[in-house]
């Protein structure tokens, strides 16, 4: 008899502590689902940014910490309403910044690198520049700025590395049917640099030498401390019996910093091979 009455009451008290919570849960909804009362997702309209972006040339950007770069400003500015104004100061690594729920409408983007005392790192009024249409709601627009070579303030140097080919194919050590030997002229900004590589060891780059071809199967031509800037590469070619197989001139550009990429020059058929 006490085990039945026991059940009882245990049988009573869960359901008061059901009914409870029952009537607890039907007067309390919980928070709202959108706090603010508008479920609307805000655009979002994102500039990405680059540092001498040529890939024309082969050659993608300089990184943050080669050009001393801290952090990027990032403003923003209706083309028919200047009034419509933003700004973003973000972290160089971020490679971007977002700005959300800006008046539709489209905007001038300018880019300012700053170093670590919030220094700008380019010319007066020489930032990166672009226009961007804002994102509607729920939308994502975005748009990539290049901060070209002519806006920055400071000189820098730089590795280059680079392989040769000849229609696609290597160079080879000797005969008279292919390219086994080759003169080269780097000039940077106008000037013919002074500079000899070190892989191969002490090579000209005056043009001044026709010098054993390298492999372009092994490690690339490395030359140190280049200024850095646009560039050209003239490459001519000759085979044992100093015939000229190619002569071309290769626009490029010398990044500033230890790691850029190697960049290969293919001499085209009409150069001569």
């Amino acid at each position: 008899m006490r085990t039945s009455m026991s059940s009882r009451f245990a049988l009573v008290g869960a359901l008061i502590v059901l009914v409870s919570g029952v009537t607890l849960s039907c007067g309390d909804d919980g928070p709202p689902v959108c706090p603010t009362g508008n479920c609307t997702l805000p655009g979002n309209t994102v500039v990405k940014f680059k540092f001498n972006n040529y890939p024309d040339i082969g050659f993608d950007s300089d990184t943050c910490s080669e050009l001393s770069v801290a952090t990027v400003r990032v403003e923003v500015i209706g083309i028919d309403d200047a009034t419509a104004y933003d700004v973003r100061d973000v972290q160089c690594s971020e490679g971007q910044a977002t700005f959300s729920d800006l008046l539709v409408m489209n905007y001038n983007v300018a880019v300012t690198p700053l170093d670590l005392d919030g220094n700008p790192l380019i010319k007066a009024d020489s930032p990166g520049r672009g226009v961007v249409a804002a994102a509607g709601p729920g939308a994502r627009t975005e748009v990539t700025v290049n901060v070209q070579y002519e806006s920055w303030a400071r000189s820098y140097a730089g590795q280059f590395l680079f392989k040769l080919t000849w229609l696609g194919a290597s160079c080879v050590s000797s005969g008279t049917t292919a390219v086994t030997q080759h003169s080269l002229t780097l000039t940077v900004n106008g000037v013919v640099v002074s500079q000899r590589t070190t892989n191969p060891v002490d090579q000209p780059l005056d043009g001044s030498t026709d010098i054993p071809c390298v492999p372009s199967t092994g490690a690339p031509l490395t030359v140190m401390s280049v200024p850095w800037g646009p560039a050209t590469l003239h490459v001519i070619g000759k085979n044992d019996a100093d015939e000229v197989l190619g002569d071309h001139t290769f626009d490029t550009f010398v990044g500033a910093g230890m790691f850029n990429p190697t960049l290969t020059f293919d001499t085209p058929a009409d150069a001569g091979i």
